[in-house]
């Protein structure tokens, strides 16, 4: 008679949850829960001039090489954040600004991944963006932006 605990094990064994529940962390730094409502802008590469307007957005989350994003909005004018068939297809480029003292902090990311809420949720998309051309010392200032808002999150 099984177990209901071995019966589970079983199950994750063979579905794969096991793999997935063991895989280690593969990000390169930890992510901090920051809610904020941003704007972000999308281009392909070939064309950096055909900007699309300031589209809104949500902070989810952040790191010093990424951030998590929920918005309503990932095509724009034939581009789109996640082309299906991404092998041979040109990822566009998205650009989200963060409030940074006089001067907000530019951004340049490439979606990793994306996930279609269901129905009720306030936004329907959560974006998975990977930071790119991120110098040394713009990723400073994304760690002291960070550090500001998780601290300033922790008071409140």
């Amino acid at each position: 008679m099984d177990t209901s605990a071995s019966f589970i094990e079983r199950i994750m064994s063979k579905t794969g949850l096991r793999r997935t529940a063991e895989k280690k962390e593969r990000r390169r730094s930890k992510r901090h829960r920051i809610e904020r409502p941003i704007r972000f802008r999308m281009h392909l590469p070939s064309q950096p001039k055909n900007l699309s307007p300031e589209l809104p957005a949500e902070l989810y989350d952040i790191s010093e090489h990424g951030m998590g994003l929920l918005t309503d909005s990932i095509e724009w004018e034939g581009i789109h954040m996640i082309d299906p068939n991404m092998q041979t297809s040109e990822k566009s480029i998205l650009e989200v600004e963060l409030p940074y003292d006089d001067e907000p902090l530019r951004l340049r990311g490439k979606a990793v991944w994306y996930i279609r809420h269901p129905e009720g949720i306030p936004f329907v998309f959560r974006v998975g963006v990977e930071f790119v051309d991120t110098s040394p010392a713009m990723r400073k200032k994304v760690k002291n932006w960070i550090n500001l808002h998780v601290t300033a999150a922790e008071i409140s």
